[in-house]
């Protein structure tokens, strides 16, 4: 019973929390006029942006291949291509599950283990924190005079602002470290500790990787293809598409902040960022709600057939290993 209104928990809380900020973001909007906004849409630039979302994934299970090697296991890039592609759309269904079911999902298929795995998503998701850091560092740089405007007069909460609040989290941290070190002989700590170990060396040996530049490229590949995936859709409207590449490349790193707020497929945070940013630049709001709509309807279809293929492939591949054993 408790298992099962954990899992309730995991499903709803996140689509709760969208929902939210949906409400809030299109209350008091004209839904008429917000149609009549959509209905100007190009699809067809909207479809060929399309082939730019693909293609980062694409890269990303290569990438993946890089991280998993060094420890040396030699996956079939297939595989890893297509549980990216089935991890976006599992997120759909229950946010940050996609990671663990990719994970899971490789380590049956190619018989790796899955704490292993999980090392290298770290890694993975690391690179793509650092990565969209950089992104915002330098659309901040590119559009100064937009930044200030917009963030003139604004109040951050007191208690971020407090040296309290940081005292309580390096004593909560220091308290979680007592605890384990106390702890370190319970059969359960002794699992967290043993894998916590694990993942460690596993890091230290990725640090080895033979094809450093590689993965770079592929870094950047993946990030170029995001930002053009996200950026071609400007040209589908006309009141996006003046904007140029330093609005777009502001928009494109809030709206990838954004993704950090766990909800399904960024639904509700998304769309938040995207009015955000389109409004900073001075978009008409309406609009900026029409252009946040259509290009996360359009473009969340796309994810989600691209995962369901990725998964059928998976599907696929496992009954012709049973049969072949």
């Amino acid at each position: 019973m408790s298992s099962k209104l954990t899992q309730l928990l995991k499903i709803f809380i996140p689509l709760a929390l969208g929902v939210v900020i949906l409400y809030f973001v299109y209350a008091k909007t004209d839904f008429n006029e917000l149609w009549a906004n959509i209905l100007g849409t190009n699809w067809y630039v909207l479809t060929f942006s399309l082939i730019f979302g693909l293609s980062g994934n694409l890269i990303r299970g290569l990438r993946w291949d890089l991280l998993i090697r060094p420890l040396g296991y030699r996956p079939r890039r297939s595989s890893l291509i297509y549980a990216v592609l089935g991890n976006y759309a599992v997120n759909f269904a229950l946010p940050r599950a996609g990671e663990i079911w990719r994970c899971g999902v490789v380590a049956k298929e190619e018989k790796i283990p899955l704490t292993r795995l999980i090392g290298t998503l770290l890694v993975d998701r690391l690179f793509d924190t650092v990565m969209v850091a950089l992104i915002f560092l330098l659309a901040i740089s590119v559009n100064t005079r937009i930044f200030f405007r917009n963030m003139h007069g604004f109040n951050l909460p007191g208690w971020l602002l407090s040296p309290s609040f940081y005292l309580a989290c390096a004593l909560s941290l220091a308290l979680a470290v007592a605890v384990m070190f106390l702890l370190r002989r319970n059969a359960v700590m002794k699992k967290v500790i043993r894998f916590f170990a694990t993942l460690w060396q596993d890091l230290l040996q990725i640090r080895r990787m033979e094809q450093k530049t590689r993965f770079l490229i592929y870094t950047l590949g993946i990030w170029v293809s995001y930002f053009l995936y996200f950026y071609i859709t400007f040209y589908a409207f006309d009141f996006t598409a003046g904007l140029g590449f330093t609005a777009g490349l502001f928009i494109f790193a809030v709206s990838s902040i954004s993704m950090a707020v766990p909800s399904n497929g960024g639904l509700g945070p998304w769309q938040a960022a995207i009015v955000f940013g389109l409004s900073a630049f001075r978009v008409d709001l309406i609009q900026a709600k029409a252009f946040a709509t259509a290009v996360f309807a359009f473009q969340s279809l796309w994810v989600v057939l691209c995962g369901l293929f990725g998964i059928a492939m998976l599907s696929l591949k496992g009954e012709k290993t049973k049969e072949q054993s």
